[in-house]
């Protein structure tokens, strides 16, 4: 029998491959991008924001669930890049992507793991959003999926697999300002 993490995602797989990955030019910014200018709330302090008001920062989007044990390793890299960083130009949002799951399961997901960052969960249209622009396998979290956006909004990197502290904390500050 097969756990509900290999399930899910090879059903993203599955998806991927019938739909072509439905991905656009992130870098040009043709395709639907509403992912940008979508409301966003953090659920563990409920502050509202866009990807759109980041600019001036650079920006690293994980999709995850809290289901997800890569996601669980991939945050530690990120806590370990984020305090060798230590830079207020620097934002980092997990975005839940699991559609069964629910703000208060994230929030209580993401404050005892000592994670200080902005976690989100996504509507279906971010979802889409994010899918049409960057391709299906972003919807899968366990492929960790690392979406970077310079301090003008431009994509650094889109990255799928754990990309380790150090090597994240290189690239993050390539970028700052």
């Amino acid at each position: 029998m097969r756990s509900t993490a290999e399930a899910l995602a090879a059903l993203a797989l599955l998806i991927a491959a019938c739909s072509g990955g439905g991905a656009s030019d992130p870098v040009s910014g043709t395709g639907n991008e509403g992912w940008r200018t979508a409301s966003l709330r953090d659920v563990v302090t409920g502050e509202g924001f866009r990807i759109s008001d980041l600019q001036g920062k650079v920006v690293v989007i994980e999709a995850i669930a809290i289901w997800c044990s890569n996601c669980r390793v991939q945050q530690g890299e990120a806590r370990a890049a984020l305090e060798q960083v230590a830079s207020p130009n620097v934002v980092y949002i997990g975005l839940d992507v699991d559609p069964n799951e629910r703000q208060q399961d994230l929030a209580a997901y993401a404050q005892p793991e000592g994670f200080t960052w902005r976690f989100v969960v996504a509507s279906p249209d971010v979802s889409r959003s994010l899918a049409a622009t960057f391709g299906d396998e972003v919807l899968s979290p366990p492929a960790t999926p690392l979406i970077i956006l310079g301090t003008t909004g431009q994509l650094i990197e889109k990255h799928i697999g754990i990309k380790g502290g150090s090597d994240l904390a290189t690239l993050l500050e390539e970028h700052l300002p």
